[in-house]
């Protein structure tokens, strides 16, 4: 198994309408999971903004590259889904993800999620996995890491890892208590000289998200 995570960046004012479009008519389309696995569906509240980000499950590389490209080809997506998105989206990035652990269902019937992407130095990322894993379970409560990945393509030293919350305020109270877990305290001094860079994104998922 594999992920596929697709960020896109809209005009301004237009991310909404792209969303909306995209799990709407896109997924009429799609015709379920005929052209993959859809694993999560959501926009940017805080952090990058416009941002539209998906993720899909596929089998290997291989299946991933031909149902895109059967997809890519059929009539009703070249003529009434392309034409909704192209001209309000700017920027497309797409990762192609290796899974760290099986995704977990959220805790909390509706959530946001927060989306982190990690960067660390080179032949980091393995240990960084490692000593996450050991310490994630004895850390999480209604807040839960739902899923980890390193990233293969396009940065093999990157690892991407998506926590769900209840809300907003039960984020930050999460994040806020954890600074005094000594367990937390002791991997924040391992990360100092492992990570280079973290990019945090908080999403809400659309009415198609399997992930609510």
């Amino acid at each position: 198994m594999i992920n596929e995570l697709r960020m896109y960046t809209t005009r301004p004012g237009k991310m909404k309408d792209v969303v909306n479009a995209s799990a709407t008519v896109a997924q009429k389309i799609r015709g379920g999971d005929t052209y993959g696995k859809l694993i999560g569906h959501w926009w940017s509240e805080i952090g990058k903004m416009n941002q539209y980000v998906h993720m899909w499950g596929y089998k290997d590389p291989e299946e991933m590259r031909r149902l895109r490209s059967e997809l890519a080809a059929k009539e009703d997506w070249k003529k009434k889904f392309v034409p909704l998105v192209g001209p309000n989206i700017l920027t497309q990035e797409v990762r192609l993800l290796r899974p760290l652990t099986q995704i977990k269902k959220p805790k909390n019937n509706t959530n946001i999620y927060e989306l982190k992407i990690i960067s660390l130095n080179i032949g980091q990322s393995v240990k960084w996995a490692k000593n996450f894993l050991d310490l994630v379970g004895s850390i999480e409560n209604n807040s839960s890491n739902i899923g980890l990945w390193n990233t293969e393509l396009q940065d093999p030293n990157e690892i991407i890892s998506i926590w769900s919350h209840l809300n907003l305020e039960s984020m930050s109270k999460f994040w806020s208590d954890l600074e005094t877990n000594d367990d937390w305290r002791d991997f924040n001094n391992y990360q100092e000289n492992s990570v280079k860079n973290e990019q945090n994104i908080i999403l809400r998922p659309s009415i198609c998200s399997p992930l609510q």
